[in-house]
């Protein structure tokens, strides 16, 4: 608290890191929910909501390489997004989510689907 008996500006704040006296930050916990409601938001389009793409012109999630791999490569692709032979594809740089929902799409993507990644909850600061 603030002096005078007020609440610091941050104590609502959602996207804080959570402490204790005892352990200190917490890990982000991702919510499963937001994770969808982004994925459905910015990726199903393409990836379609079941994850399986579109043969030929946008690839399935579901058992991909990139999503199951090494988070590194997805976290890549998706702050960069994809360029071949100099032009940009289809697949643009989510520059416009914030590092939180980014965790939480990308955690929601190696998890659906019967999707199993080694690493499969991401951090926000991972990106």
């Amino acid at each position: 608290m603030s002096a005078g008996g007020n609440f610091a500006s941050t104590a609502f704040d959602v996207n804080a890191p959570k402490v204790t006296a005892a352990t200190g930050p917490v890990e982000f916990e991702p919510d499963a929910a937001k994770g969808e409601k982004l994925f459905v938001a910015n990726c199903a389009a393409c990836h379609q909501a079941t994850g399986k793409g579109v043969p030929g012109a946008f690839p399935a999630l579901e058992g991909s390489k990139v999503v199951l791999g090494p988070q590194d490569a997805q976290v890549t692709l998706l702050l960069n997004g994809v360029v071949r032979d100099g032009k940009p594809t289809a697949m643009a740089a989510f520059k416009q989510l914030s590092d939180v929902e980014l965790a939480a799409v990308m955690t929601f993507a190696r998890n659906a689907w019967g999707n199993k990644a080694d690493d499969n909850v991401i951090q926000p600061k991972d990106f």
